[in-house]
């Protein structure tokens, strides 16, 4: 088995930090926009944040952030603000390209939320090596972890050999091809964890299928 890195995603720091005054708590949707904070020379301060999820809870906690954690998609930030009646006014930090309007959302339904972009995220190609791996004649199993990645790959990827995603959520999913060479799994969960355990999975069903070959 070889192993490929090929991001279709790049993350460019573009800034600037806005106004926190008077903040009562920041909405983090990636850990890329909390590392973006932390390039900026963002303050510590001692209103809570809001986390996507585990890993970007990881990355608040690790700069010095009182964290609270939502379920993996923008959905569950909504709901969790909302549900524990949060007071705003609330600043989302975001890169350029947002899946959900969140701060729109939030104030729609009652709770004052500004947004800034900290962040560019740039389309990428695949690399010659790339190329050369996936037009050979076996699986490749690539993990996906959002809708605007998938509809790259899905570009990249046509003419190419056979491909396996492991989508990290079913909206990551539809973006993805479907039928023929094209399988698509989904994790049970939108998190790191419950992708590794799928990518894993994937790798031994794929190893005891070419096995299964190679005795014919």
């Amino acid at each position: 088995m070889d192993v490929v890195i090929n991001p279709l995603l790049s993350i460019h720091v573009t800034g600037p930090l806005p106004d926190l005054a008077g903040m009562t708590g920041l909405i983090f949707t990636s850990a890329n926009a909390v590392l973006a904070y932390e390039s900026l020379k963002g303050p510590i301060l001692d209103i809570p944040v809001i986390a996507v999820g585990e890993e970007t809870a990881k990355a608040a906690r690790g700069l010095g952030f009182s964290v609270r954690v939502a379920a993996g998609t923008a959905d569950s930030v909504f709901g969790l603000i909302v549900e524990e009646r949060f007071d705003g006014p609330l600043m989302h930090l975001r890169g350029e390209i947002a899946i959900s309007p969140l701060a729109q959302r939030l104030t729609d339904a009652g709770v004052k939320t500004f947004e800034a972009v900290l962040y560019e995220q740039r389309l990428e190609k695949f690399s010659l090596t790339t190329k050369e791996a996936l037009s050979q004649d076996r699986p490749t199993i690539a993990p996906v972890f959002s809708p605007r990645t998938a509809r790259q790959l899905k570009s990249e990827s046509e003419g190419l050999g056979a491909m396996w995603f492991a989508a990290i959520s079913p909206a990551v999913a539809d973006a993805l091809p479907q039928g023929g060479q094209w399988q698509t799994r989904i994790a049970d969960a939108p998190g790191r964890k419950d992708m590794v355990r799928l990518v894993e999975q994937m790798i031994t069903e794929t190893v005891t299928l070419e096995r299964s070959k190679q005795r014919l």
